[in-house]
């Protein structure tokens, strides 16, 4: 025969049925908690303001580098080879006699294709084109340059840029040009806002130049100048653009 005591059974359960409620809602309390808002790493949770600083520079190029090519086209490969072969090391032998190192001419692209005729059916030949990228170091030769390897059979010239040699003199001018524009921000905003910046928090930045300068005409427009190509190398635009977080008080 059962001798438990019902009473006490049931004391035990109702007890035992309070206590798992109330871990439950332990539980739901630590989890509905809500997280410690997180500083922003290396700001310790001041009260800070943000702004974007831009530096621009602007130096006169002393470098170009320009695409001259050749293509030819025969009825046969061996041919078109044979012919665009000879076209381009008569114009990289002009090149070097007008100074430029060997260092300074690279090829930059090397192509052989079929040709085809109106209907596209039939192969009417075979075009070779073989192009080098020269780095012109002295910018008064430039339009001279053009001018002889044109004569020496280049018959592709493409877009031309121009460049500074060490820019790191206009970078850091850029740099502290755009430092400057940063902190004159956060100044105007903070005193709109009733508040004066204090120390410097957080920088980044980044640097760039200015878009490449394109020669448009074709060489063919060059043969039979009877002067140097005019070629005008203009201002080489070097930017600087900087995040600077400063301490809001």
């Amino acid at each position: 025969m059962d001798t438990r005591n019902p009473t006490l059974l049931g004391v035990l359960a109702g007890a035992l049925l309070v206590a798992v409620l109330a871990l439950g809602g332990l539980a739901g309390l630590t989890l509905a908690r809500p997280g410690a808002a997180q500083a922003q790493p290396g700001v310790n949770g001041m009260r800070q303001i943000t702004v974007i600083g831009n530096g621009e520079i602007r130096v006169a190029p002393d470098m170009a580098s320009v695409q001259i090519g050749v293509e030819t086209t025969a009825p046969t490969t061996r041919e078109a080879l044979d012919q665009n072969t000879a076209q381009a090391e008569a114009i990289i032998d002009q090149v070097k006699q007008l100074g430029v190192a060997e260092k300074d001419i690279q090829t930059s692209g090397f192509n052989i294709y079929a040709t085809y005729s109106d209907a596209g059916r039939t192969v009417t030949g075979y075009t070779v084109s073989n192009t080098v990228n020269v780095t012109i170091r002295d910018l008064a030769q430039a339009g001279d340059l053009l001018d002889k390897v044109v004569q020496a059979g280049a018959n592709r010239v493409y877009g031309i840029s121009f460049g500074v040699s060490d820019p790191k003199a206009a970078q850091a001018q850029a740099r502290d040009a755009a430092m400057a524009d940063a902190r004159a921000r956060a100044e105007r905003l903070a005193q709109s806002g009733s508040a004066s910046i204090g120390q410097i928090l957080v920088i980044s930045e980044s640097i760039g130049s200015g878009p490449v300068v394109p020669l448009p005409a074709m060489a063919d427009r060059f043969q039979g100048a009877g002067a140097p190509v005019p070629i005008q190398a203009g201002e080489q635009v070097i930017t600087a653009a900087v995040q600077v977080t400063y301490e809001l008080r």
